[in-house]
């Protein structure tokens, strides 16, 4: 009967778990901040500890054989089980400290987040925050420790805290608007060009409050984040929805013109929420209270 083989460093399943989530030697060193020799080398003794393949390597692709997914899965286990018990110690000494890892939206990790994070990282000496800013539909299900997020909750699993609301009014260029002149009505909309996205959560301006959609719109331009679209509409490429402290981030010269004022559809709540499992975490605790406070003395 064969000895059962033991794991003595830690790290390598810290390494191995990073490798299975991202499928990419080169991709877990830049995460990890190792150089991608060290990460194999990690891979490669972590293997010969268990004396088992966890990797099938083609060329530069990887998959997990079958022994790798299962470690994979145990793995994932295990470093939760000790993250959660590092926070109940750290509960118990009432320190907030560690790696935070938010997740966010590319316009709401630009705009709300990080003006913030240096005052935040200041008064919390002793946590370290990773900030992932992806689009709505890469955002991850696991790995992070909160996530902020915009409209209708999804997902009743999580714990969530709302911090502020964004309004939304529709803006132009001086440029496009003396072009194209100024709409009146709801209706001349569908003279102009309009500059969109793809909504999500419940947050489309353009339905009613009884959430029907006003009109059929046809937009000449759709991207899949509000900064581009408050860089567009800045270039003269049409009338669009944009939170208003976005659209004062103009110089005067480039200013935008609020259009059609008198429509004002519902705020868009933004929400902080983390698993369930979290709610203890000093870090994420404090960082919560953080933007609660934050966005009580300054309102979007």
């Amino acid at each position: 009967m064969s000895e059962r083989s033991q794991i003595a460093d830690l790290n390598q399943l810290r390494v191995f778990a990073e490798v299975a989530r991202t499928a990419s030697i080169t991709a877990a060193a830049q995460r990890l901040g190792k150089p991608k020799s060290t990460v194999s080398r990690d891979v490669t003794r972590l293997e010969h500890s268990l004396g088992a393949a966890l990797l099938s390597r083609n060329g530069r692709r990887l998959k997990l054989t079958e022994a790798g997914v299962l470690f994979a899965e145990h793995a994932a286990r295990i470093l939760e089980g000790i993250e959660e018990a590092t926070d109940a110690v750290a509960v118990t000494t009432a320190l907030a400290r560690g790696v935070l890892t938010v997740q966010a939206t590319y316009w709401l990790g630009h705009t709300l987040l990080v003006p913030h994070l240096a005052s935040f990282m200041d008064r919390f000496p002793k946590i370290d925050v990773v900030l992932e800013l992806k689009d709505f539909a890469n955002l991850s299900t696991h790995d992070w420790d909160l996530q902020l997020t915009a409209g209708t909750l999804p997902d009743s699993s999580y714990v969530a805290r709302r911090i502020t609301e964004v309004t939304l009014r529709l803006y132009a260029s001086t440029k496009y608007l003396s072009r194209h002149g100024v709409p009146e009505t709801f209706a001349d909309l569908g003279q102009h060009d309009i500059v969109d996205k793809h909504w999500v959560n419940g947050t489309s301006p353009w339905l009613d409050r009884a959430g029907t959609q006003q009109t059929a719109l046809k937009p000449r331009l759709v991207v899949n984040d509000m900064i581009a679209i408050a860089h567009a509409v800045r270039e003269g490429a049409g009338i669009g929805w944009l939170p208003s402290f976005l659209a004062k981030q103009s110089s005067a010269a480039d200013a935008l013109v609020t259009v059609l004022p008198d429509l004002k559809p519902a705020p868009i709540p933004i929400y902080v929420i983390f698993p369930r499992r979290r709610a203890a975490s000093p870090k994420v605790r404090v960082f919560v209270d953080f933007l609660a406070e934050t966005f009580a003395r300054r309102p979007m």
